[in-house]
């Protein structure tokens, strides 16, 4: 069963194939911005790598932030064009539990996952042997850092560790991560749903987020 993962959800832009749990090929570029334009080339690309057909993919993972609304939206909507008229389950996971999840890959740990969501504000979550202790919030950094002091754990990942004075060689998502959790998880089990780092500014009638 051959996965495809897909993240554009920060400065990194990242696309990756796996085949029953083995990499095939995988192209992670920090571009910043540009990844509207970059994603498409760079899934030809992979596949061209891996002598892979779109008709052969099984599942597609999507990483579904936290991130920005434009960021986010680029992985999302590549993902249901390529997958509704090949009918491709698709499913999502969050760059916090994708990080996690490449830190402790015998899920015999506890990771303090964190993001540098921007102005002021740290996301975070903690795991504990691949499963959810404390889900992702979001809080200015002196009182995430005032919560996070009360905790226990093994390992930090992310790249807002630097925001609390720690280090962590895993500072973004690895796309053979997140397509390798397409082949664990069920679209059920890991719906795509869309994590923003805060509120769109686009705004329907009546005040609504888009």
């Amino acid at each position: 069963m051959i996965a495809l993962g897909l993240d554009t959800t920060g400065a990194w832009c990242t696309a990756a194939l796996v085949d029953e749990h083995k990499i095939m090929a995988q192209i992670s570029k920090k571009i910043g911005r540009g990844h509207a334009e970059r994603l498409a080339p760079m899934v030809n690309e992979l596949l061209s790598k891996a002598g892979v057909t779109p008709n052969q993919i099984d599942r597609i993972a999507v990483c579904s932030g936290p991130g920005s609304f434009t960021g986010l939206r680029v992985a999302l909507a590549f993902a249901k064009s390529f997958a509704l008229p090949r009918k491709i389950p698709v499913t999502g996971f969050s760059a916090l539990e994708l990080m996690a999840m490449e830190a402790d890959p015998k899920k015999d740990r506890r990771v303090l996952s964190l993001m540098d969501v921007r102005r002021g504000e740290l996301c975070w979550a903690l795991y504990e042997n691949g499963s959810e202790v404390i889900a992702p919030k979001t809080q200015a950094i002196d009182g995430a850092i005032t919560d996070i002091k009360t905790l226990e754990y093994d390992m930090i990942v992310g790249n807002g560790a630097g925001l609390i004075g720690a280090t962590s060689d895993i500072d973004h998502v690895s796309g053979s991560v997140l397509a390798d959790a397409a082949l664990s998880y069920t679209p059920h089990e890991r719906p795509v749903i869309p994590v923003y780092s805060r509120p769109p500014d686009a705004k329907l009638p009546g005040g609504k987020s888009l």
